[in-house]
């Protein structure tokens, strides 16, 4: 379930950029996702992967740019998986099956 606007702790940032998914159990292979917004203490993606609440992450920046602004100026994050819900897309077009709150952890930005 998807937290109510009202439980924010941060302004949230829409921002949709192609990611790359790690599950922290199985590093050696990645999943396609694209983050959907961002604050400064989480974000939210969508994926095809199946994850539960708990799970920890690695996300890994498609278009890594030092020199950016958004979130892209970090190579990766990591975090934990806060809540998750399917996801279908109101027109129909599903780019993806779940929709995903990821906490960042303590050390969360990487930038390499």
């Amino acid at each position: 379930m998807e937290p109510s606007e009202g439980k924010r702790r941060y302004k949230r940032y829409e921002y949709n950029i192609p990611m790359y998914l790690y599950r922290m159990d199985y590093q050696d292979q990645y999943y396609y996702a694209e983050m959907k917004n961002y604050c400064q203490g989480g974000l939210s993606l969508l994926t095809n992967e199946k994850l539960v609440v708990g799970q920890l992450v690695y996300l890994e920046m498609k278009n890594y740019d030092e020199y950016a602004t958004g979130p892209e100026k970090y190579k990766s994050y990591s975090g934990s998986v806060k809540w998750a819900s399917p996801y279908s897309s109101s027109d129909g077009d599903a780019k993806a099956a779940y929709k995903y709150g990821i906490e960042y952890s303590e050390s969360a930005y990487y930038q390499c």
